[in-house]
């Protein structure tokens, strides 16, 4: 089992859109929520608006047999609302190959209909939204 660790803007988030950010992967949930805290307390934007987390469980197909990976892929589709938000996501398990990942992706697309898809390689504990954000506002960021 590995914690995905999601940070959510409250304030940009509506209706079936979530605006997500996705921090990473980690072998225990006290490690994905340590970094949540963190995150929530230090860093630029996710301090500075109502911003909140989530810790979500991701199975890992044919577990770890006795081998600590460093990277696993996972498969997301998605489709895209009139502002060009992802909406209705679909998330699959993880897994250790690439080639187990992209049979999914093939199971995945005779499932369900969606715009995008993608086959993303992680790696386990890196933190994949480093440095914060900014709100735009016409062009220039917004204070």
């Amino acid at each position: 089992m590995l914690y995905q660790l999601i940070l959510t803007d409250l304030e940009l988030s509506y209706d079936n859109f979530s605006e997500d950010f996705h921090i990473g992967l980690f072998e225990t949930e006290r490690q994905a929520e340590d970094t949540a805290l963190y995150y929530l307390k230090s860093i630029k934007g996710f301090c500075d608006f109502p911003c909140t987390y989530r810790i979500v469980k991701k199975e890992v197909v044919g577990g770890f047999n006795n081998r600590n990976p460093d990277f696993i892929w996972m498969v997301q589709g998605w489709n895209l609302n009139e502002n060009l938000d992802e909406i209705d996501i679909i998330e699959s398990p993880c897994f250790l190959t690439e080639e187990q990942a992209g049979s999914e992706l093939q199971v995945l697309k005779g499932k369900y209909q969606r715009a995008e898809w993608s086959l993303d390689k992680y790696r386990i504990g890196a933190l994949e939204w480093c440095d914060g954000f900014v709100r735009m506002a016409g062009g220039v960021p917004a204070n």
